[in-house]
């Protein structure tokens, strides 16, 4: 009889695979390479033994190697209707966000319906982040979210924004992660970085390259291949 971790692989390879998504090593993290941004699909083992469903994006112009979910992350659903949500509702329903092992069969069909969820979500992150106009404008919404700190929601919102051709959006954001303002290194380091992009706004060629360059700097420090399969056309200026 195959464990758990093997059922929780088979369904996925299932789902997943037919989508173009590839598991990464050997782990329960399934990556699609999207060019200029990954998109992660994860099975994570919980403390408390659950397995929890976590679908997002990771933006490559940043400066992070870690395949961490920049947008996107724990996903929660109904197990009666297959709704699902990224932040948990409070409308009086019961939301789950982990599934656990306490017998064969039981587990089989809560991983169908928890890949099914992920099939879905993925899907709809593909129409979501289709050009970096489309990532600009999500993230610029008021509501949105992103990273674990307003800094780096500010960085990716500036990035897709030049990476589009927007070059006031993108001078508006990185003037934002402000120098006097950071206290840690990385905070600093992130700064800097948003500095040097918010100089280049004012020849938006200069910063769509550099962008272009960050990526495949990322791209090659994840061991991924010089040519990306999907980098967006440099805008007609």
């Amino acid at each position: 009889m195959p464990t758990p971790d093997q059922m929780v692989v088979a369904a996925a390879q299932a789902e997943l695979r037919p989508l173009g998504l590839q598991r990464h090593k050997r782990t329960r993290l399934w990556v699609e390479d999207r060019g200029w941004w990954l998109l992660l699909a994860g099975f994570e083992r919980a403390r408390s033994g659950d397995t929890q469903l976590m679908v997002g994006a990771k933006f490559l112009w940043g400066p992070m190697t870690e395949l961490t979910y920049d947008y996107g992350g724990r996903l929660h659903w109904r197990e009666e209707t297959g709704d699902f949500a990224t932040d948990r509702p409070h409308d009086g329903h019961v939301w789950v966000d982990g599934i656990r092992h306490v017998g064969d069969d039981r587990f089989a069909a809560d991983l169908k319906q928890v890949t099914g969820i992920a099939r879905q979500r993925v899907v709809q992150l593909r129409q979501e982040f289709a050009t970096p106009a489309d990532v600009a404008r999500l993230l610029s919404a008021p509501q949105s979210r992103v990273g674990a700190t307003s800094w780096w929601h500010t960085f990716h919102t500036g990035a897709a924004a030049g990476l589009s051709g927007d070059a006031e959006l993108a001078r508006k954001h990185f003037d934002r992660i402000r120098p006097d303002r950071l206290a840690v290194e990385w905070e600093r380091e992130l700064g800097r970085r948003a500095a040097a992009l918010s100089a280049l706004t004012e020849d938006r060629p200069a910063l769509f390259r550099r962008l272009c360059n960050d990526i495949a700097d990322t791209r090659s420090r994840l061991g991924m291949p010089d040519t990306p399969l999907d980098i967006p056309p440099e805008p007609v200026w």
